[in-house]
């Protein structure tokens, strides 16, 4: 008796310490189990987190088309890689609460133990294996979270740059654009000011050709009136005599016979420029100019070219008294000196020729000066 009590006694305790140890063994598993869920939820955080930053970076990221268009083709490979993360983390979720299911199946039935001990460990063993190969699982799963994180990072870094080198560009481009537009105005405004310019010359230009036309218009009338018996400067008009058929060596005195050809030759060329009121408009001034040669001193000789030139005037005041008034008005006498020697072919001195008496006439061309300065200085003030 006491035999079959000790063995029914060392079978109960071998019990009771089997369902010890497998409760311990159910608690263990349970604290895996556990540890292995609230890794999977951070995880699904995190990946939630990277999916967010993603999608925010996405957002904000503002490149041209193609740039873009590859970025987002990248970032839906990165979402497809997240979608079959979440649903292997969903099927891994499932086999958790497959294993809790189990784990409670195991805990219920301990007291049943007696007839499942092979099958359970058996269970146990395959258990364990699915941890394992859920811990492979997870640490595959965080492995493709940091290359996705990185690819991420590098993805920002790209499009930071791009965008700050099209943010530069646009600048340019529009400092650029404004430069060209100021540059188009100045150009317009200096086109403009040039077109007036050349406007203004044009008529400035016809404004000398006019003046300058007169006294070629006076020339060519002595010519008509004078004809070919009295010979003038085809250029400026002057009526030149030689101081040897006027004056002796040295003397102011006109010569006798002098008087007749100053008669013929000079009353008709003054006549022809007074007379005609047509033309007595453009004179300002008749000159009677008295030159010398080098000989002698420079005093002497204006003193004797003034004297000469005075004698012609008193003379032409003698021979035509109604012609007084015209004359003082128009009249004036000078001496020169030798200050505009005539030239040879050699060009020295030709002082036969140096020694006449010159009649010139000044064209009335100031007030059309007055009128064209006044002119120019009216459009110069128009332009400032």
């Amino acid at each position: 008796m006491l035999r079959r009590r000790d063995n029914g006694e060392r079978e109960q305790n071998f019990w009771i310490s089997y369902a010890d140890l497998m409760a311990g063994l159910l608690f263990v598993f349970i604290l895996l189990v556990g540890a292995i869920v609230v890794k999977t939820v951070l995880m699904r955080s995190d990946l939630f987190a990277i999916r967010a930053d993603l999608q925010a970076q996405k957002t904000a990221l503002g490149l041209s088309e193609k740039a873009l268009a590859e970025k987002k083709k990248r970032l839906r490979e990165i979402q497809a890689l997240l979608a079959a993360s979440r649903e292997e983390n969903a099927h891994l979720s499932m086999e958790l609460a497959l294993l809790q299911s189990e784990a409670e199946g195991l805990r219920i039935s301990v007291d049943d133990m007696n007839t499942t001990l092979h099958e359970r460990t058996t269970a146990l063993a395959l258990t364990r294996e699915e941890m394992e190969q859920l811990k492979a699982l997870l640490l595959e799963t965080e492995t493709q979270r940091a290359t996705l994180q990185s690819e991420a990072e590098r993805l920002t870094s790209e499009l930071e740059t791009a965008e700050k080198q099209h943010a530069e560009d646009t600048n340019l481009i529009k400092l650029r654009d404004d430069e060209m537009a100021e540059l188009e105005k100045a150009l317009l405004l200096k086109s403009r000011a040039y077109q007036k310019v050349v406007e203004d010359l044009n008529l400035t230009r016809i404004k000398i050709k006019n003046l300058t036309g007169i006294k070629v218009k006076v020339v060519q009338h002595l010519k008509e009136e004078l004809g070919d018996s009295i010979s003038i400067d085809p250029k400026s008009g002057a009526l030149r005599f030689a101081s040897n058929v006027l004056f002796n060596q040295g003397e102011a005195t006109l010569k006798p016979e002098a008087k007749q050809e100053l008669s013929r030759v000079l009353g008709h060329y003054i006549d022809a420029l007074l007379s005609d009121k047509q033309m007595r408009r453009y004179i300002d001034r008749i000159i009677i100019e008295g030159h010398t040669n080098s000989d002698g001193s420079y005093l002497f000789n204006l003193e004797l070219s003034q004297q000469r030139a005075l004698a012609v005037m008193t003379f032409l005041y003698t021979q035509y008294p109604k012609n007084r008034k015209l004359f003082r008005q128009y009249l004036s006498a000078s001496g020169r000196s030798f200050t505009e020697p005539v030239l040879g072919a050699d060009g020295k001195e030709d002082k036969q020729a140096s020694r006449r008496i010159e009649i010139k006439f000044r064209i009335k061309n100031e007030e059309a000066v007055r009128e064209l300065m006044n002119y120019l200085n009216a459009k110069g003030e128009g332009g400032a």
